[in-house]
């Protein structure tokens, strides 16, 4: 999102706000504006807009409702904002996408209950003021959606044939479930899959030959990612392709060991599945099919439903330093800076203490800044007080176009300019004191949440990186062999898979969070843990869709049971398809070639992890 639209949509909010004849509220027309625009971009215009259909309305009521709660009870406000950032934390669980919503939901619950107004602000401003600032954002959404409603879909596409990474892959796939399953979407999603999975797999097969077999190999992944690159250019545009420009394989020449040639054949059947989704672009719903697995909401929330899970311990600790925030800010009530300081608070606490640690640094520095800058406006220009007004939305103006996304510490020293011009001017305040009194809040702020950010809680391991690989593919490995039994004897109900499930999702989560890892992992170990998270989430995902397909599924049983035996190490991937059973349809197919690519990236992770102490 670009910031110049942030600054737009905030000023065209209060503007209607103040022609709307709401006075002082037209500040909560323009804020909660801003708080809603975050979560309003990131997919296409029609997930974008079912988004803003929930969340719109939850939004007006969490501001409207706190601003008339606090009024009559502070109390109750204080509990009702602690339990609202507390869900606000635990939201990432279900989507990274929603990590934006939970910012956004505990940004203006912050905001709403430390909000102050120079004038007298009504029950029916409280709640028309944000009800008015969504209606711009959700019209603002619409209309720049008109002209390619489904661009971010398919440049996530695009970004999934060119790119290995997991995080294109992920993007892709976040994108086609928000939007919905489409026959062509559908369709292309399930080629760049499979034709994913089959690279991943011949990659790492390539160390193990040599000679004439390797060079052969070589050629061939090097004719099928050209085919994928001008594959990318024809899905990221808008309109439906040439179906004559197909697909042109490269077939080896020579005689490949193992499943070598069923794997360069399955890259070139995704390919040209999706050549057909893209000449063929049909935008009727279609049922979500099996492949496209996720784990039950259930598994996850159960999951993370111990003080082992760092989202759980994050939510809890963000809570509570709000909480604690709160009543320290009682004793000021009276202060116009009340709000910053509060949100100021949320703002720090991270799910990782390292980028909390450098959030508070950017506050502390930018605070510090803009202090000085003022300090030599006023005593060694001799810039007359009434002149910090204009200044401070000069300063605002420039910090929102040049500086929000590239230089916070520049950005945070622009909002002191602004926020001390304001109050100083428009409540009639001493530059002085008040200059101190932020300076003071700040630093407040900052041990508030970097003292919960280093929070211990009790009976949770502060155990190494290695460690946690370990443990997450031992929990995989057992899940997978509870799989295969449960195939054999057709006992497949989820709750008596369900402890499985659920210990996996919780060796997932605390295999990505990295804030009390010992010794400190260094930033490669930790793009190999998060690739590694990725695989295990992949492989529970898909255990759970491919025990939903009952056919042939006690053929599948010894391929399972061999991905399980060979989890965690860099074993030839061939035996598992010698164990898998000659006829199975193409949805089986898919799962079976996605756990084996998640095998194998599990086993890649090993060797560039240290071994456990």
């Amino acid at each position: 999102m670009k910031p110049w639209l942030m600054l737009v949509v905030i000023a065209v909010a209060a503007g209607l706000g103040v022609l709307a004849g709401l006075g002082g509220a037209a500040v909560l027309a323009a804020l909660p504006a801003m708080f809603c625009l975050m979560a309003a971009f990131g997919g296409t215009r029609y997930a974008d807009l079912r988004l803003l259909a929930w969340f719109g309305p939850l939004l007006v009521l969490v501001v409207g409702g706190l601003r008339s709660l606090v009024a009559v009870a502070a109390g109750p406000a204080m509990a009702l904002v602690t339990l609202i950032v507390f869900a606000a934390g635990m939201l990432p669980l279900l989507g990274p996408r929603l990590t934006t919503v939970g910012m956004g939901l505990g940004m203006a619950s912050t905001f709403a209950y430390g909000f102050q107004s120079s004038g007298s602000i009504t029950v029916v401003q409280d709640f028309v003021a944000p009800a008015l600032s969504v209606g711009v954002v959700v019209v603002t959404r619409a209309l720049l959606g008109l002209r390619d409603p489904e661009g971010p879909l398919r440049a996530a596409f695009s970004a999934a044939l060119t790119s290995d990474a997991d995080t294109a892959w992920d993007s892709a796939h976040r994108q086609w479930v928000a939007d919905g399953p489409r026959g062509w979407s559908t369709a292309a999603l399930t080629g760049i899959l499979r034709y994913r999975n089959a690279v991943r797999v011949l990659r790492t097969r390539r160390p193990m030959l040599h000679g004439p077999s390797a060079d052969e190999l070589d050629e061939v992944l090097t004719a099928a990612q050209t085919e994928a690159e001008r594959l990318a250019g024809e899905v990221g545009v808008a309109t439906a392709t040439d179906p004559r420009h197909r697909v042109r394989r490269r077939e080896p020449r020579l005689a490949l060991p193992g499943a070598t040639r069923e794997l360069v054949t399955s890259a070139w059947l995704g390919l040209e599945s999706v050549q057909a989704a893209t000449c063929d672009r049909d935008r009727s719903r279609v049922d979500l099919p099996p492949h496209a697995g996720r784990e039950p909401l259930s598994t996850v929330l159960r999951g993370a439903a111990t003080w082992h899970s760092p989202q759980l311990r994050h939510a809890v600790r963000c809570a509570l330093g709000m909480l604690v925030a709160m009543l320290v800010s009682q004793l000021f009530a009276g202060d116009p800076l009340r709000m910053t300081f509060l949100v100021t608070v949320f703002a720090i606490m991270q799910p990782q203490l390292q980028d909390s640690i450098v959030k508070a640094k950017q506050r502390v520095i930018g605070a510090l800044a803009g202090a000085a800058a003022l300090a030599m406006l006023v005593v060694l220009v001799q810039l007359p007080q009434p002149a910090l007004m204009p200044i401070g939305l000069v300063a605002m103006l420039i910090g929102f176009l040049f500086f929000m996304q590239t230089k916070p510490m520049v950005f945070n020293a622009c909002m002191v300019l602004m926020s001390i011009g304001m109050n100083v001017n428009t409540r009639h305040l001493e530059l002085g004191p008040t200059l101190l009194d932020y300076l003071l809040l700040m630093a407040l702020a900052v041990a508030i949440a970097l003292g919960f950010g280093f929070l211990a809680v009790p009976g949770v391991r502060r155990v190494s990186l290695a460690v946690r690989y370990a443990e997450a593919v031992e929990e995989s490995r057992t899940l997978l062999r509870e799989v295969a039994a449960a195939l054999v004897t057709h006992e497949a109900e989820l709750r008596r898979l369900g402890p499985g499930f659920r210990a996996v999702s919780a060796a997932h989560q605390n295999l990505r969070s990295t804030d009390a890892m010992r010794p400190i992992p260094s930033e490669d170990e930790q793009k190999v843990a998060q690739t590694a998270a990725d695989a295990v989430q992949s492989l529970s995902a898909s255990a759970s869709a491919l025990i939903m397909r009952p056919a042939n599924s006690a053929a599948l049983a010894g391929a399972v049971g061999e991905i399980a035996r060979q989890l965690g190490t860099e074993t030839d991937p061939s035996a598992v398809f010698d164990r898998a059973p000659a006829v199975i349809d193409l949805e089986q197919q898919l799962l079976l070639d996605t756990m084996i690519a998640n095998s194998a990236t599990l086993g890649h992770a090993a060797s560039r992890l240290p071994a456990p102490a």
